[in-house]
């Protein structure tokens, strides 16, 4: 008896510490994300590396918790698309970090670009964005 009790407590106290990754919750980490790379371009554009490096630990940091939920279609391809965008933009902010720390601030910008275009791709998929 005592080990059910305790079983059931451990079992309610698990389900209220996890969540799903929400509406509100993803838009506040895309706010982040601009807001990290406004942050990479003000320090390049400035000369200013910590803020650039900064920018990049930043945005590094939130791409790496990007979710998107999957939906009730079998074949939808959404998430396995945001993770793997949200994976090139960290691979990109590295490329980015590393010309930054070698003073190549126009490479730099060169990554920087990269990462936008790999925003616009994911934005354009998953909102459905149309030109």
């Amino acid at each position: 008896m005592k080990k059910v009790i305790v079983g059931l407590f451990t079992l309610g106290a698990l389900t209220l510490t996890v969540h799903a990754y929400d509406k509100v919750e993803r838009k506040h980490d895309m706010q982040m994300m601009e807001a990290a790379m406004a942050q990479i371009q003000k320090g390049i554009l400035s000369n200013n590396d910590k803020m650039a490096l900064q920018g990049a630990s930043n945005l590094k940091e939130i791409a790496n918790k990007i979710e998107i939920p999957q939906s009730k279609a079998e074949l939808d391809y959404k998430p396995r698309y945001a993770k793997k965008m949200a994976k090139d933009i960290m691979k990109y902010v590295d490329q980015v970090s590393d010309k930054v720390e070698d003073g190549k601030l126009h490479s730099a910008t060169a990554g920087y670009a990269e990462i936008l275009n790999k925003c616009i791709s994911c934005h354009k998929k998953i909102r459905a964005w149309n030109y």
